[in-house]
């Protein structure tokens, strides 16, 4: 309130003075007017917060000003000063756009509370002019981004009535938004599920977001795949009104996968059959039935061939990722001992390590110990982190195996990477079996330690090694142990070796 500028329009120098002297000794600052177009003229060069205007002046009246200030400053809060039993012009003149009134003569203390009064009243209406504003440019933002969705978007009452939707929604159901206002959704999408499965009922029953459900909805007389997620509509008190469906057209995807299922398709046939025509002949020759053959011929066609069952085994690793990413691996789980498994992984590299000056050991758990698994992926998971570890470890360097049962697994499990897996998926309690495959190699890069899991990706130093790979193995290994609901991650740092830890759950014994 305190340094508002007010400037008083009186004619009557005397009153003009008592405005003067009260409102400068309740904080206001004042400017006088001697008439209206004085007046006039002041507002064109200064900023005022309120005017007092007497009706009744020379030259101009107090109407004529208070209708050139609605036109020229319509923000401009104006108090109307006016002689009793005049009072009926008074209120013309706020039916015109003053505030309020003032009647000569006047009391100080009501003069300032409607002067206060006034000034207040003002800012609130510019603030709520602003906010309404504001409100209607995010209205625009709103409904411009609703416009350029190319997803459908329908939101419902808690009735599952439709509210409102979104033109992509119009064109693509053939529907006019005004007439389908207030029927059931399941009306409006005709889905090859029941309608208490559309997410956006979901969300009525439940109350809680439902989000990428699949399934196939009726467009424009074809039947097309969608995605769909629905979230709780709620007000401003947070009380669930309704819900809102997205709907995305995947399609394009669809056929996308089709894509990838095909090429897949391709490497199994037209790759492998290929090599396998060549494996036939190499071993011919290898075996002298051609021919004799010399030490160093035999060398060169005992690489050939290496080289040629590298290519099988890595498409046969593509193979496999891929159909654990499409849920068909099949994955047979049966009670196996772990040293009998180890074992006979393990000897399959001794020949590879020996020759390659590579110290390797095993160190089994004191007691025996079974687990279910997949005899085959195990060894596959076994032999991958075995061939990574002889890539990467120089001569004279050493790889070990080790095992231990865990039966705290929060002690070992805090060490996986923040990233490696959901929070809630990782387990606190239960009985595990840890194995360890260790090297004393380069090591991997701390920025690595997640993504090597991944499909055609390798660390960057990993291209020091003794042979570069195809960024395959880790990514089956990753997904064998989802597959056995367990847990796999490395730690390590550059220049000092890699861990591979691997944590398989065990029966309670």
């Amino acid at each position: 309130m305190k340094n508002d500028r007010i400037l008083i329009v009186d004619d009557e120098a005397d009153i003009a003075l008592i405005l003067k002297l009260q409102l400068e000794d309740a904080g206001y600052r004042t400017v006088r007017g001697r008439d209206g177009v004085e007046a006039l003229e002041l507002l064109g060069r200064e900023r005022f917060d309120l005017i007092l205007l007497d009706i009744r002046m020379p030259r101009m009246d107090g109407i004529e000003v208070l209708e050139r200030i609605r036109h020229e400053w319509p923000d401009l809060v104006v108090v109307m000063m006016t002689a009793h039993g005049s009072e009926d012009i008074a209120v013309e003149a706020m039916k015109k756009g003053a505030v309020d009134y003032i009647s000569k003569p006047f009391s100080s203390d009501d003069m300032k509370k409607r002067v206060e009064r006034a000034i207040q009243f003002n800012r609130t209406r510019l603030e709520n002019e602003r906010l309404l504003q504001e409100v209607e440019e995010e209205r625009h933002k709103m409904e411009a981004i609703l416009r350029a969705m190319a997803d459908i978007l329908i939101a419902v009452d808690r009735q599952g009535l439709v509210m409102t939707l979104n033109q992509t929604a119009a064109a693509l159901l053939g529907v006019e938004p005004h007439a389908v206002h207030a029927r059931p959704v399941e009306e409006i999408l005709a889905a090859d599920i029941p309608a208490g499965r559309l997410p956006c009922r979901v969300v009525l029953e439940t109350g809680e977001p439902c989000l990428d459900v699949a399934y196939t909805l009726r467009l424009g007389g074809r039947s097309v795949p969608v995605l769909s997620s629905a979230t709780p509509l709620r007000n401003a008190a947070g009380e669930m009104v309704g819900s809102v469906e997205i709907i995305r057209d995947i399609s394009a995807i669809r056929a996308l996968e089709q894509e990838r299922e095909d090429f897949v398709s391709m490497l199994s046939h037209d790759l492998k059959t290929p090599i396998t025509s060549v494996v036939g002949p190499l071993d011919l020759v290898r075996e002298g039935r051609l021919g004799p053959v010399n030490g160093e011929q035999k060398a060169y066609l005992e690489s050939a061939m290496e080289s040629c069952t590298e290519m099988v085994e890595m498409i046969d690793t593509l193979l496999d990722v891929h159909k654990f990413e499409a849920g068909r691996m099949v994955t047979s789980l049966r009670e196996e001992d772990l040293a009998q498994l180890l074992t006979r992984t393990v000897a399959r590299f001794e020949p590879a390590t020996r020759n390659a000056g590579i110290a390797l050991s095993v160190a089994l758990p004191p007691k025996p110990v079974t687990l279910s698994v997949d005899r085959t992926k195990f060894s596959r998971i076994i032999g991958n982190l075995l061939s990574n570890a002889l890539k990467f470890t120089p001569e004279g360097g050493e790889i070990q195996i080790g095992g231990a049962v865990v039966t705290l697994p929060a002690d070992v499990t805090d060490r996986i990477p923040p990233a490696a897996y959901p929070p809630e998926s990782i387990p606190r309690e239960g009985r595990f079996l840890l194995l360890t495959v260790r090297d004393s190699g380069i090591g991997i890069p701390a920025d690595s330690l997640v993504t090597i899991f991944d499909r055609f990706v390798q660390a960057r130093n990993r291209k020091q090694g003794k042979a570069s790979g195809s960024g395959l193995g880790l990514a089956f290994c990753r997904k064998a142990m989802d597959a056995h609901q367990g847990f796999i991650w490395a730690e390590s740092e550059p220049e000092r070796g890699s861990v591979f830890q691997l944590l398989f759950p065990i029966a309670m014994s």
